[in-house]
């Protein structure tokens, strides 16, 4: 590993050291994986994964993109700040959580046989995929190749709008967005998903698929 990629690596173990550190961010995951080691070498084992690619940034994009799209759905069912400001995302999915559950992620309902403790596995993925967006971002910064990552922010924005527009659309909710709105939001993100898959052919997908802790 050379000096700038041990940097980079460097970084991240502050990064996951800062969120094991924050009840509030890695608390529910730790619930259902209390065994801190094991979370510390998934989340590490990612980022040597990208940093031995040929192209870390690339694979630094790729990996934010992809992990995106894993963590919006949840993240607006478990808001980590406000939203208030954002086109599309109320905050208040939280409040059909039970239904939510039953008709979306009934196979974790199945499995956990309780609908609060699947609720828990769900806020406990939102916190792993919220620690490898930080790992991501500290790399990029750490990896700078003089690309501009200035795209980061709005297609999260755009990803979360669509995340809770399909929630709404699954549990029959008024829509905060209109239709032709959300079809353009779809279009972007797919665009930007095969930018970056195009740019990172050969990482194999870095994203952890949803976890049972059963």
């Amino acid at each position: 590993m050379d000096s700038a990629a041990a940097s980079a690596y460097g970084l991240a173990e502050q990064t996951f050291d800062d969120w094991l550190a924050d009840h509030g961010r890695c608390g529910w995951a730790r619930t259902f994986e209390p065994t801190t080691t094991k979370l510390r070498n998934r989340a590490l084992g990612r980022v040597a994964a990208v940093l031995g690619h040929p192209a870390p940034c690339a694979a630094a994009r790729r990996w934010t993109c992809d992990t995106i799209q894993a963590w919006a759905p949840l993240e607006v069912l478990f808001p980590t700040r406000d939203y208030s400001e954002e086109p599309g995302v109320s905050g208040e999915l939280g409040t059909h959580m039970s239904d939510i559950v039953e008709r979306e992620y009934g196979f974790m309902l199945t499995s956990a046989a309780n609908g609060q403790v699947a609720a828990g596995w769900l806020q406990a993925d939102a916190q792993q995929l919220g620690l490898d967006l930080a790992l991501a971002a500290a790399l990029l910064g750490a990896l700078r190749d003089g690309a501009d990552d200035s795209w980061i922010p709005g297609h999260t924005c755009m990803s979360l709008a669509l995340a809770e527009y399909l929630h709404r659309q699954a549990l029959g909710l008024r829509q905060l967005l209109a239709d032709a709105v959300a079809m353009s939001y779809t279009t972007s993100i797919a665009l930007r998903r095969r930018q970056l898959q195009s740019a990172c052919r050969s990482t194999p997908c870095l994203v952890a698929t949803t976890r049972r802790y059963a």
